[in-house]
C-alpha cells in the first residue's frame, strides 16, 4: 500500500525534469534505521525554491525511552506529507512548514504478547534548517509539534497504553538533490 501511494505521488508531480536544473530530492531519516525501521522520501522543489513538497514512507520500533511505557512495545508504519517554505529561497537555510501523517501502530503487551492496532492521523507545524554540502548533498535537522486527531488509549489484558494528543518529533534527514 505504501509503495503504491509513493508511486502515485511521484507520478502526479509531473514528468521528471532533466538533471540540469532539476529540483527533485531523495532523503531518509537515518535514526529510523537505528531502531529497526525505514525512511524513504521524495521531494519536489517548486518555483524559485521557496516552496517544497515532500511525500514519504516510514516505519520504526518505537524505543521505550521515547514512548515512556515499559509494559508495551510499539511498532509504527505510515506515510507522510510535508510542505515547507524557505524565506531565503533556493530550498536552503531556515524553513517553516507543516507535517501531516497517517500511521498504523501495533501495540504489544510484553507480559502476554497480545497485540492491538490502531491508525493515527496527525498534523502540525515544523521548523528546521538545511545545511548544504556541495551541490547535491544536504542534512536537515528539524522538529515538529503535531496534534494527533484520534489519540485513543489502548487496553490489553487490563493494561492501558496512554496515547498522547500532542507529540514532539525531533530528527534529521540526509538527502540528495538531483
Amino acid at each position: 500500500m505504501i509503495q503504491r501511494f509513493l508511486m502515485l505521488a511521484v507520478l502526479s508531480c509531473g514528468p521528471l525534469p532533466s538533471v540540469v536544473g532539476a529540483q527533485w530530492e531523495l532523503e531518509a531519516d537515518p535514526f529510523a534505521y537505528l531502531v529497526d525501521g525505514y525512511s524513504a522520501h521524495v521531494a519536489k522543489v517548486l518555483g524559485e525554491g521557496q516552496w517544497r513538497l515532500q511525500l514519504g514512507a516510514f516505519g520504526a520500533e518505537i524505543p521505550e525511552w521515547f514512548h515512556g511505557d515499559d509494559d508495551f512495545e510499539l511498532r509504527t508504519r505510515g506515510v507522510t506529507l510535508k510542505v515547507d517554505y524557505f524565506p531565503s529561497g533556493g530550498a536552503s537555510g531556515f524553513f517553516v512548514g507543516a507535517d501531516a501523517d497517517a500511521q498504523r501502530v501495533r501495540y504489544r503487551l510484553d507480559e502476554t504478547g497480545q497485540t492491538r492496532r490502531q491508525t493515527l492521523a496527525a498534523l502540525g507545524p515544523r521548523i528546521g534548517y538545511r545545511f548544504e554540502f556541495g551541490q547535491h548533498l544536504y542534512v536537515t535537522p528539524w522538529v515538529s509539534v503535531r496534534y494527533v486527531f484520534n489519540a485513543d488509549d489502548v487496553s490489553i489484558a487490563g493494561n492501558r497504553f496512554r496515547e498522547q494528543s500532542y507529540t514532539i518529533f525531533p530528527t534529521a534527514h540526509i538527502g540528495w538533490r538531483f
